[in-house]
């Protein structure tokens, strides 16, 4: 299995939305944020992307970060092996 996390770099504040007009930074420039791949992929398409907090929600596009992406890669491999236990008499 393969995962991939993708670290952007904040370009211009994040703000996040708590209702009643009320705003405040969440992400400020030069912040590191960490997506996964599938919202990575939502984000380079060219969608918005929303993330609920407990105070509200935060709403940022593809603008809002560096073009530059770092990735990493992580490949993840399960299997058993055996302690090579004798048989008990």
């Amino acid at each position: 299995m393969t995962h991939r996390e993708f670290k952007l770099i904040v370009k211009k504040d994040i703000m996040e939305s708590a209702g009643y007009g009320r705003k405040a930074v969440h992400y400020h420039v030069g912040d590191i944020v960490t997506l996964d791949e599938a919202t990575f992929d939502r984000l380079q398409s060219g969608s918005s992307v929303q993330q609920y907090t407990q105070e509200g929600v935060i709403a940022f596009d593809k603008y809002d970060f560096e073009n530059e992406v770092a990735v990493t890669t992580v490949m993840v491999e399960y299997s058993t092996r055996k302690l090579g236990q004798r048989k008990n008499k």
